[in-house]
């Protein structure tokens, strides 16, 4: 077992296409957020069944997930030394370890990797696949018909796609990803050990590829995964390549550097920028534009603003932190922030919020907060991933302090709109397609809730 299968993956998004035609047909429409407060799912057996002692309780419940849309949810339970899934209220066979488990985009299916003992498979739907010396985390397609993993046997590895099995190379996948009409797959890998990564193409039978060698030690996808942006080696420096999915052959090749770290795509995948190492300096590119790097280190990842308005970076510097948008011409501002990160934008790239984090002497906890367009807004033990909401005009993030987790909605000074019930377990925040309702999944007790509620 790699450890790289130790880690969670999802995949997301929607439509279908033919390998030939030139761009990606329109998209189906998405299943809508579920728009009333739901109870999805309940956690059973840890209580006498039917008021009577239950000599085999669910002794501990190790993992919770919601579907973006509030269709799907699943537990991960421990009972009498082993370990099931319940999906959408269906329990599972029980096996001596669970790993990845993984919803589908409209939270209908579920896979993951399976031990009884040492010898592990894929169950997908509630259906074991064969034995395997190793398992990748497996991948649903954006419309959540196909289900693509890597498995390990006679010591080869072999892509699995709807449970047809396809040789490739000799080692793992680094990188994969769908396109956004679930045809076709991105991935990077190497022909054998120690060999150049090479960045492949190619339909869910294998037949039609396009494969470019030397290509792929970074790869990313754009959110609307139409888009590949890749780091290619050129005669010992590097250039960025980008691609369609759509028209894998017509590369865009990007200026050659030393070396080049970071790289990162936008949503729509107009833009990519990374940071680039050039003649013993350090530039952040932005297609195909240079700023000097600014002086310190990358906090996060680079983000890219929407509107085609350039780029913003956090940049740990001597005990202090900055932030920098070097594209906009603005000055850098400098924060006495023991740490930052979590950068992120509006739609329309007009605001921008982070977190910041100072530790104030002789206080526990209480240190972490938002800031929102250079405002600051109250402290907590601990905040994620701050969320602009569809209109721009409300940031919403998840909060724990003092052991309570719950969801809170600020405004664009960082001050709190406000400060959602207390529950055991809070999840990411969805938003209506209007931008009105937010919505989220909360473990309250042994239910587990779909809340929505106005904005």
């Amino acid at each position: 077992m790699s450890g790289r299968t130790k880690a969670l993956c999802l995949a997301g998004a929607i439509a279908i296409c033919l390998w030939g035609c030139s761009k990606e047909k329109e998209k189906p429409r998405e299943l809508g957020l579920i728009t009333t407060t739901t109870v999805v799912g309940e956690i059973t057996g840890q209580q006498g069944r039917g008021g009577a002692w239950n000599p085999d309780p669910v002794r501990n419940v190790t993992q919770v997930n919601f579907n973006a849309t509030g269709r799907g949810a699943f537990y991960l339970a421990e009972q009498g030394g082993k370990f099931h899934v319940v999906h959408n209220g269906k329990a599972g066979s029980s096996y001596t370890n669970i790993l990845t488990p993984t919803l589908s985009p409209d939270g209908q299916r579920l896979a993951y990797q399976a031990y009884v003992d040492d010898k592990v498979r894929m169950v997908v739907d509630g259906k074991e696949g064969d034995i395997a010396e190793e398992l990748e985390v497996p991948y649903f397609s954006p419309d959540s018909k196909h289900v693509v993993y890597q498995a390990k046997s006679g010591g080869a590895w072999h892509f699995v796609v709807d449970g047809r099995s396809f040789p490739t190379g000799k080692t793992q996948h680094s990188e994969f990803g769908f396109n956004a009409d679930s045809s076709r797959i991105a991935y990077v890998d190497s022909v054998d050990e120690g060999a150049k990564p090479r960045l492949v193409v190619t339909d869910l039978s294998f037949k039609k590829q396009t494969v470019r060698e030397g290509t792929g030690s970074l790869m990313v996808i754009s959110d609307d995964k139409t888009r590949i942006a890749a780091v290619s080696d050129a005669g010992g420096k590097q250039r960025v390549v980008e691609l369609s999915f759509a028209k894998p052959d017509a590369v865009k090749e990007g200026p050659l550097y030393d070396r080049i770290k970071d790289l990162v795509i936008s949503p729509d995948g107009s833009s990519v920028a990374y940071v680039a190492q050039k003649g013993g300096t350090r530039v952040l590119v932005w297609n195909d534009q240079e700023k000097p790097f600014p002086a310190g280190e990358l906090v996060g990842s680079i983000a890219i603003r929407p509107g085609n308005k350039g780029v913003g970076v956090l940049v740990a510097l001597n005990g202090s932190c900055v932030f920098h948008e070097p594209f906009s011409g603005a000055a850098p501002q400098k924060r006495p922030y023991d740490e930052v990160g979590e950068l992120a934008y509006s739609k329309d790239g007009s605001g921008y919020v982070y977190l910041g984090r100072k530790v104030t002497p002789g206080v526990t906890g209480k240190s972490i907060f938002l800031v929102v367009n250079g405002k600051e807004g109250p402290r907590y033990d601990k905040i994620i991933q701050p969320t602009f909401s569809p209109d721009g005009r409300r940031v919403v993030y998840r909060a724990r302090q003092d052991g309570k987790r719950f969801m809170v909605v600020s405004d664009l000074d960082g001050k709190v709109v406000r400060q959602d019930p207390v529950y055991e377990m809070v999840f990411p925040p969805a938003f209506s397609a209007d931008g009105q309702l937010l919505a989220y999944g909360v473990k309250d007790g042994a239910k587990l809730v779909w809340k929505v509620e106005k904005l």
